[in-house]
C-alpha cells in the first residue's frame, strides 16, 4: 500500500492543495447557540467544572503525545499525505466487499454506553439544560430510546415530583441513586408503547436514526401523539448522519457508512424529511434548530474550543468502539483500520470538521379531540 501510495502522490499534489485552498468556502456552522438560551435549565457550575477538569488532563495528555510524536518523526507532512492517499483508495477498494456482507450498526456495549454519556453531558452543556422544550410541571415524562439511562435519570431527579419512564430493548438494570420516581421498561419503540392514550405530558428522544427505519418513523411519531396529552410537547434530538466539512479519509469512512444505513433501510436526509413527517401526524411543529458543534480545537472562540476538543475524544471513542465490527466486515487489517482512524483525527481539525445536532420540538394541539394523529 506504501509503495501505491508514493505514485499517486505526486499526480494527486495539486488536488489536494486545491482542497485545502478552498476550506474557507467550506460551510462554516451555526455557534449562535453560544448567546441564546431560550428555555434552558440554569446553569450547572459543577457540571461545567468537572468538564473544565476533563478537558484539562486530556488536553495534557494530548500535548505529551504530539511531542513524543514530533520526536520520532522528521517529515510528518510527507507521511500523513502519503498516507492519507493510500488509505482512501485501499477503502475505495474494498466496497463492494462491504455490499455483499450484512452490516451490523451498533455495538451496545459498556464502552458505547460511556460514550453516550459523554455525548450527553456535551449536549447538556452546549444546550445548558437537558430540555428546550417548555415544560413547567410535568406529570409524566418518557424518554424512548433511553440506553443508558442518563437523561432520564436527571429529569427524575430535577423533577421530583414527575414520573419518569425510560423505554429501550436493553434498559439498564440499575441506576445510581434510584429515584422512586424513576422507572424503566423494556420496549421496542417501533412497536406500539406500553401506556394508554393522553397520559404523557412530555417526550423526548435522542440519536435513535439508527434504530428507526425510514418507514418505520410514522408510527413512532404515531404512538407519540396518541400516548400525548392535548398541549404536551415531544422534543427529538438527532445529529446529521455525515460530518461536516470532512477530509478525505473521512469521506471513504462516510462512503461505507452510507451504505450500510441504505442496506438497513435508514432515512438517509433524516434532517429534511422529519418537519414533514412531525406534521403529517398531527404535531405543530413549534421550533427546529441545529446544533452546530466542532470536532477539534481548531475554534478561536475558548468555549467552542473547549467543546469541540470533547467532541474529537467522542468521535475517538466511536471509531474505537465499532473497529471490532468493521474490521472483519471491510476485510481490512487492525493494523490499517488504526491508520485510518488516526487520518480522521487529523483531518477533523486540518478541515475544520464540525457535528450537527437537529433538534426538533413540537406540540399535540389542545384541542385535539382523539388519541388518533392525521
Amino acid at each position: 500500500m506504501g509503495n501505491q501510495a508514493s505514485k499517486v502522490l505526486a499526480a494527486n499534489k495539486k488536488k489536494k492543495s486545491d482542497i485545502a485552498s478552498q476550506k474557507s468556502s467550506h460551510s462554516q456552522g451555526n455557534y449562535d447557540w453560544l448567546d441564546q438560551d431560550p428555555h434552558a435549565s440554569k446553569e450547572n457550575p459543577s457540571l461545567n467544572a468537572a468538564v473544565s477538569a476533563a478537558v484539562a488532563i486530556q488536553q495534557k495528555k494530548q500535548q505529551q503525545q504530539q511531542q513524543q510524536q514530533q520526536q520520532s518523526s522528521s517529515a510528518p507532512a510527507v507521511i500523513n499525505n502519503t498516507r492519507r492517499k493510500s488509505i482512501s483508495e485501499f477503502f475505495a477498494r474494498r466496497k463492494q466487499s462491504l455490499v455483499s456482507l450484512h452490516p451490523t450498526i451498533v455495538e451496545e456495549d459498556m464502552k458505547e454506553y460511556d460514550r453516550l454519556q459523554r455525548q450527553h453531558y456535551l449536549l447538556k452543556s452546549t444546550r445548558k439544560g437537558n430540555t428546550w422544550a417548555p415544560i413547567e410541571s410535568p406529570k409524566v415524562i418518557v424518554e424512548a430510546g433511553t440506553a443508558n439511562g442518563i437523561w432520564a435519570l436527571e429529569m427524575a431527579t430535577q423533577y421530583k415530583d414527575s414520573q419518569v419512564l425510560g423505554l429501550d430493548l436493553k434498559p439498564p438494570a440499575f441506576q445510581h441513586g434510584n429515584p422512586t420516581n424513576l422507572r424503566y421498561n423494556r420496549t421496542n419503540v417501533n412497536e406500539p408503547w406500553p401506556m394508554a392514550d393522553a397520559t404523557v405530558d412530555f417526550i423526548f428522544q435522542r440519536n435513535m436514526y439508527l434504530h428507526i427505519q425510514k418507514d418505520q418513523w410514522p408510527k413512532v411519531l404515531h404512538e407519540m401523539f396518541r400516548v400525548l396529552k392535548p398541549g404536551g410537547y415531544i422534543e427529538l434530538i438527532e445529529a446529521d448522519m455525515w460530518h461536516h466539512n470532512p477530509g478525505p479519509v473521512q469521506i471513504a469512512f462516510q462512503t461505507f457508512y452510507k451504505d450500510q444505513c441504505q442496506l438497513l433501510d435508514l432515512d438517509l436526509e433524516i434532517a429534511d424529511s422529519l418537519n414533514a413527517t412531525i406534521v403529517e401526524n398531527g404535531f405543530e411543529l413549534v421550533e427546529k434548530r441545529a446544533l452546530d458543534i466542532p470536532i477539534g480545537e481548531w475554534a478561536t472562540e475558548p468555549e467552542l474550543k473547549q467543546y469541540g476538543f470533547i467532541n474529537k475524544e467522542i468521535q475517538k471513542a466511536l471509531l474505537k468502539n465499532k473497529k471490532a465490527t468493521y474490521v472483519p466486515k471491510w476485510g481490512i487489517s487492525p493494523a490499517d483500520y488504526d491508520l485510518a482512524v488516526s487520518e480522521v483525527l487529523d483531518e477533523f481539525e486540518q478541515f475544520k470538521s464540525f457535528s450537527r445536532f437537529n433538534v426538533w420540538i413540537a406540540r399535540k394541539p389542545l384541542d385535539a379531540s382523539t388519541s388518533e394523529s392525521v
